[in-house]
């Protein structure tokens, strides 16, 4: 993607000078990064580097302890622990190395459940989520029992339900990690075009260089920042 067609679109993420701390180890030391709809990112370094804990503030699941996050034009960086929950059920879908699908619940229920959790009609939270498994290739896994499912349905059944709420962001932490090396290029075709499909941003934190190597733009997080940007294969 050209940098001129980058700049055109619009911005889902906006981060400027992102601080976390721990103590006194300092795993964000004034992270900048801007993530425009319909791009992907792939955000990779080594463990323990702080990936995972920037992930978590994008999706607001702690709180900076300095800096602006702005996601899809809303500034989440400060807010209460309420406003970011609400802005996750809206804004931002996460996928997970393992899936994090509730055992208790069907597939469909897996799915369904973000909508259902912001109040939404039940009725046509259940009526997307099927039409969203069907959309992802894996419409047969909600007559399944998700405990039963195999590591690719797992992967496009959270995909799915990252997707329900249409979120300007997608986030995925280690999404292929878990996956043999032909079900994890299958995963990473279905994550790496969700931006053109559905318009939406997509960070994707990997260790994997052929994976992040799918991605707009590769970034390593070193020393709290991000680094050594380049423009990927896509």
């Amino acid at each position: 993607m050209s940098s001129d067609l980058h700049s055109r679109k619009t911005a889902a993420v906006e981060v400027k000078d992102l601080h976390y701390s721990i103590g006194t180890r300092r795993l964000l030391n004034g992270l900048t990064l801007d993530v425009a709809a319909g791009s992907s990112v792939a955000v990779t370094g080594p463990s323990g580097s702080g990936k995972t804990t920037l992930l978590c503030c994008l999706s607001g699941l702690i709180a900076a302890s300095s800096g602006v996050i702005r996601i899809a034009g809303v500034d989440i960086a400060q807010a209460s622990a309420g406003e970011r929950a609400a802005m996750r059920l809206r804004t931002v879908g996460t996928v997970y190395q393992f899936g994090e699908l509730l055992p208790e619940l069907s597939p469909l229920e897996n799915v369904a459940l973000p909508v259902l959790l912001a109040g939404g009609n039940a009725k046509k939270a259940y009526a997307d989520a099927q039409s969203l498994l069907e959309d992802l290739g894996v419409q047969t896994a909600s007559s399944k029992n998700t405990g039963s499912l195999s590591g690719g349905e797992r992967q496009r059944v959270a995909v799915a339900r990252a997707l329900i709420g249409r979120p300007s962001v997608v986030l995925a932490d280690e999404p292929t990690g878990s996956l043999d090396q032909r079900t994890g290029d299958v995963v990473a075709d279905l994550l790496f075009g969700l931006p053109d499909r559905f318009e939406c941003a997509l960070i994707v934190v990997t260790h994997n260089p052929q994976i992040a190597a799918r991605a707009d733009r590769t970034l390593e997080l070193s020393q709290g920042r991000l680094i050594a940007d380049s423009e990927g294969s896509r």
